[in-house]
């Protein structure tokens, strides 16, 4: 498990993590991962029930040659500040678009939802455990 900071490019995911970490080296051998959105404590009415969303996803790797990773990179700046200016060129460093295949979104009490396919549609209310 690990924290990584995501820009959304037209409805797309992407992160951009160390493979030095044990968890990316397995998440790029095996293509594949969960991933998980949680809203900041501080800006949560309730500890408890603050919204989240855990899904499941393909991974697909932007190689450095590809025309879109520098359009990336930049994106990850304007999002996140100028680290990835520094760490764009570390080579242990891998553009990977996620594609998500299905997951639970949790907005409160009660109020757990199944998701499905590449937009995380919901597809049923969750009421029991």
């Amino acid at each position: 498990m690990g924290v990584t900071p995501m820009i959304v490019v037209d409805g797309v995911m992407f992160i951009y993590p160390s493979r030095l970490s044990g968890h990316v080296r397995a998440l790029l051998a095996r293509r594949q991962g969960q991933f998980m959105l949680i809203e900041d404590e501080a800006k949560s009415s309730n500890i408890w029930a603050r919204n989240r969303l855990k899904f499941n996803a393909e991974i697909h790797e932007i190689a450095r040659d590809d025309p879109s990773f520098d359009a990336l990179c930049d994106g990850f700046t304007a999002a996140h500040g100028p680290t990835m200016q520094l760490i764009r060129d570390f080579t242990d460093f891998h553009m990977l678009r996620l594609r998500p295949k299905d997951g639970v979104m949790v907005t409160g009490f009660a109020k757990a939802f199944a998701l499905s396919g590449d937009d995380l549609t919901i597809t049923e209310h969750l009421k029991q455990s």
